[in-house]
């Protein structure tokens, strides 16, 4: 048999108490943003025809296959120009919060049935092969930006002139 004995003060053993308080906060708090980030985004993304696929259930006739790619750092700190372009992913259902500091990838598909509009595309933002987030952009000089929101069909889309292009880093 193998006995392990140690002296132990009421001020170690505070000091003790104190660490396992601060490893157990501070571990709880990381799964709970782990969850987060694995909950709130339900949409799969991951390849062309899924995230195709998602623009179609929204009513949008996209190009098969992206015009651009590329990894966008979401800031840590929102300035107020990010923190009204959250908000407006938040009026579609998402947040981009729980990213804060992450990269993410932005897929860009060139809508094609947008009513009464030539130049338009749908940037789509894809955290571990799930799409958190994204918006629909005209291009013009006067263009527009809202979010993934569903298409109206047979009247002009909910545009919300003078917001984001989508350009966030």
């Amino acid at each position: 048999m193998f006995v392990v004995s140690m002296k132990t003060t009421r001020p170690r053993v505070a000091a003790y108490g104190l660490v396992l308080s601060l490893l157990a906060v501070v571990t709880f708090g990381l799964a709970g943003r782990q969850d987060a980030l694995r909950t709130q985004a339900a949409v799969a993304g991951g390849d062309d025809s899924r995230r195709v696929a998602y623009l179609q259930e929204l009513g949008y006739e996209a190009q098969p296959k992206w015009t651009q790619v590329r990894e966008i750092a979401i800031p840590a700190e929102f300035d107020e120009t990010f923190s009204a372009y959250n908000a407006l992913q938040q009026e579609a259902g998402y947040d981009l919060s729980p990213y804060r500091g992450r990269r993410v990838k932005c897929w860009t598909y060139t809508v094609l049935n947008y009513p009464g509009e030539d130049t338009v595309q749908a940037n789509l933002y894809e955290y571990n092969d799930r799409i958190i987030g994204g918006d629909i952009s005209s291009t013009a000089l006067e263009g527009f930006s809202h979010g993934l929101v569903p298409l109206k069909v047979g009247q002009p889309g909910p545009v919300t002139g003078g917001e984001s292009n989508g350009e966030t880093g």
